[in-house]
């Protein structure tokens, strides 16, 4: 009897053993808080910088935004436009756009207007030539308003050539009001 209680005693301070000893997953790539997203537009031929701005301090939930600005445009012109992220409930407020550009090959934004004559071409690729969009045309054909969807896929792996914005993790999805004059 006192070999089996000793027999299960061992077993069981090995198998407690191993099991402490494994070491936990480390995400391969831990979410960034992005609070701030702005849309920096210039005027193709001029140098006049424009900025659309949506600010969310505490991030999704919570409190709603504290700032979420109409992106205003002229119709029969196209604006260069670079998007910056920002995570702000930091100080400093820490650069999130430099993070997506340096992991390009596993991010991509899509932009999906709504009810507005908007066209966005995605200026920027990652290292395999696919969409990056941080850098775009937008080019505004006629007067009107209406919505676009600006949506930050997360693809570490999987992204691919025209892939659908259905593909990969949100970071983060805004639905901006534009308004065209």
């Amino acid at each position: 009897m006192k070999s089996a209680f000793k027999w299960l005693f061992l077993s069981s301070a090995f198998i407690l053993a191993l099991t402490s000893c494994k070491k936990d997953k480390v995400p391969v790539n831990e979410e960034e808080l992005i609070t701030t997203v702005k849309l920096n537009f210039t005027e193709v031929g001029t140098s006049t910088v424009t900025t659309a701005t949506f600010r969310d301090i505490d991030g999704e939930g919570g409190n709603p935004p504290s700032l979420f600005e109409t992106v205003n445009l002229l119709a029969g012109r196209s604006y260069q436009v670079r998007i910056e992220l920002l995570n702000e409930s930091v100080s400093p407020a820490e650069n999130i756009t430099d993070e997506v550009v340096a992991e390009a090959n596993d991010h991509q934004f899509y932009f999906q207007p709504s009810g507005v004559a908007v066209a966005v071409t995605n200026l920027d690729t990652d290292g395999n030539g696919f969409p990056l969009g941080v850098n775009s045309v937008w080019t505004a054909a006629a007067a009107g308003t209406g919505t676009l969807r600006l949506t930050l896929k997360h693809k570490p792996g999987i992204k691919a050539n025209n892939d659908p914005v259905t593909v990969g993790d949100t970071d983060i999805e805004l639905d901006w009001d534009v308004q065209v004059n």
